[in-house]
Order: C-alpha cells, then sequence, then structure tokens
C-alpha cells in the first residue's frame, strides 16, 4: 500500500514534465524553417492562395505562436494531437500502430543487454585479473567506442550479407508479441521464428552499448560488496559460495543496476529512433525521421509526445521497483 501514494505523486509530477515538453515542442517546431502546407501543394501547381489560407487554417497554423502553443496543449490535454498532414489520419492513431514496433525493439535490447551484462559482470568481480576480467573490459570499451548505426552496419553485412543467418531489413510480420500468441493458439512456431530472426541483429546493435555499461556498473558493485563485512560472516559460517554470491552480494550490488534502468531505457528509446532507420524497423524512430521530412507538425508532436510518455512510466515503474528491492527507502520514508 506505500506503493499508491508514491505512484500518485510521481503521475503529478509526470504530468507536469509532460506539459513543460508539449510546450518546447509546439515552439521548437514552430520555429524550424519550412512551411508544410507549402510542401503538401507543392505537388499541385493549381492551387489557389485562398485554398492553402484555408488548409492553413485547418491545421493551426495561422495564429500567432502563443495562440498555436495553446490550442495545441489543450488538444493534447483531452487527448487529441491533431490530424496528420501526410496521412490524413489522427496522429495518435499513426503513432500507435508503430509504437509497439518500438516497445518490443527497446525491451528486446534491454532483456538481452540485462542478460549478457549481468553473468559478465559477476564473473568479472569474481575473478579479478584473469580470463573473464579481460574479456569484460574488452566488451565495456567497445561497447561506449562503437555507435550503435555502425554496429548494425557491420552486423547486417557480415550476418546478413555474407553468412545470411538473418534478415536485412523489417520486422518479419506482425513481431514478437503476436508470434508468442499464434505459438500459443497453435498456428506453429513459424511466425515466432521469424520474428526473432528479424529482431535479433537491431536489438543486439541497440544493446551492446547498454551491456559495456552494465557490465563496468555490476563489476565494481560486485566488487565493493564482496568486501562487505556481511559477506565475509556469510562465508564464515560455511555456507556455498553460490548462496553467498546470488543470494547476499549479488541483490545489493543489482540495487544502482536497478536506478539506472530508467534512464538506459530512454537512451535505448533515443538510440532506437537511429537503429530502426539502418534496419527499416517499422516503428516510431522511423516514423520520426519521416515525419520530420515531411514537416508534419501533428504527427512530430504526437511522437514526442507518446516518447515522452512512454519515458515517465518506465521511469516510474524502475522507482517502485527500486523501493521493492531496497527496503531502507521504505523505512526512510
Amino acid at each position: 500500500m506505500y506503493l499508491i501514494p508514491f505512484f500518485l505523486r510521481r503521475l503529478t509530477h509526470a504530468a507536469a514534465i509532460l506539459f513543460c515538453v508539449v510546450v518546447t515542442v509546439v515552439v521548437a517546431i514552430r520555429m524550424v524553417p519550412g512551411d508544410p502546407v507549402e510542401i503538401m501543394t507543392a505537388g499541385t501547381p493549381g492551387i489557389t492562395e485562398h485554398q492553402r489560407q484555408e488548409l492553413r487554417s485547418q491545421l493551426g497554423l495561422d495564429g500567432s505562436l502563443m495562440t498555436q502553443v495553446v490550442t495545441s496543449v489543450q488538444r493534447f490535454a483531452v487527448g487529441n494531437m491533431g490530424e496528420s498532414i501526410r496521412f490524413r489520419r489522427s496522429a495518435a492513431e499513426v503513432v500507435v500502430e508503430r509504437v509497439l514496433a518500438t516497445v518490443e525493439l527497446t525491451f528486446a535490447a534491454m532483456f538481452l543487454a540485462l542478460m549478457i551484462s549481468l553473468p559478465l559482470g559477476i564473473l568479472a568481480a569474481l575473478f579479478r585479473g584473469h580470463l573473464m576480467d579481460r574479456v569484460a573490459s574488452v566488451v565495456s570499451i567497445l561497447g561506449v567506442s562503437i555507435p550503435s548505426f555502425v554496429l548494425g552496419v557491420v552486423l547486417m553485412i557480415f550476418f546478413s550479407l555474407h553468412l545470411n543467418w538473418f534478415p536485412v531489413a523489417g520486422r518479419g510480420g506482425q513481431g514478437l508479441i503476436f508470434g508468442l500468441i499464434d505459438l500459443a493458439s497453435g498456428r506453429g512456431v513459424r511466425p515466432l521464428f521469424s520474428a526473432l530472426r528479424h529482431l535479433a541483429l537491431p536489438a543486439f546493435a541497440l544493446a551492446f552499448s547498454v551491456v559495456a555499461w552494465n557490465t563496468r556498473l555490476i563489476r565494481s558493485s560486485m566488487i565493493e560488496v564482496l568486501k562487505a563485512d556481511y559477506v565475509r560472516f556469510a562465508r564464515a559460517k560455511g555456507l556455498p559460495e553460490f548462496t553467498v554470491v546470488v543470494r547476499h552480494a549479488f541483490r545489493t550490488a543489482l540495487i544502482p543496476t536497478i536506478t539506472i534502468v530508467g534512464l538506459q531505457m530512454g537512451y535505448l528509446l533515443s538510440g532506437a529512433f537511429i537503429v530502426e532507420n539502418v534496419f527499416a524497423w517499422p516503428g516510431i524512430g522511423r516514423l520520426a525521421v519521416q515525419a520530420i521530412s515531411w514537416r508534419d507538425y501533428p504527427l512530430i508532436q504526437a511522437i514526442v509526445a507518446v516518447t515522452a510518455v512512454m519515458f515517465l512510466l518506465i521511469n516510474i515503474a524502475v522507482e517502485m521497483l527500486y523501493q521493492i528491492v531496497d527496503p531502507r527507502i521504505r523505512h526512510a520514508r
């Protein structure tokens, strides 16, 4: 029950942050050179100036900057993000259709990063100065040095073009979630296998830098925790080494990692914008690049708003998980 007041307070803070994000985006987009009406009517030479003004009025671009900001905030408050200039549909609907692909890629990248960095960081701390420690150091250096889009191109050339193990681009049908649904309903494993093959390379390219940071963080945390008195006492009692490491040391060492997972999820969301364009992944990152080139103001605003909401919710979830893992925070409150 102690989490409910905390959740409500964080929702209030998130609403205030989202308001600031919307205002900033509206102002920034209106300052970008280029008229969306001129772009829309570029292929229609017979359109008159009066018709252009009517279209500009429909898009809410005819008033002052302050008027446009107030109108946009009012629309966002009721869930109306406007109509996409390019698709002639609700911008929110267009973004929602793509957001599942981005969420799938982001969470797959984080899951892969944790599955690699957790054992690698623990082994590097347990065997300092040995082979595993050197391997972890090499992975950390490469992870922070190689940009995700460069790694994506390298993976694509080697594993897709030369070895032909994975597809070059695309999502592979409806994605991983629907592949799991098809498997559970008895429709076979092919949709799931296709989704995993398409997801493997972009998820690894996006996760590699997170693997590097988490490996270094877990290694340093484990080294400090293994020196603690309660760990020495657990060993003195004759507990198995596995129990000492997993039950006593690992849980405490995991707390700093949980703390930055929310920030890393935000990093993965921003990194997905680049990786999605490299692998032609049909998510909101690729849609954002297209919307910017089209000067589709309502669609850009909807993409930024949805991304901000996801980032805020992820951070709230991480803070709640942090309180569950570390009881000292609950007692302090």
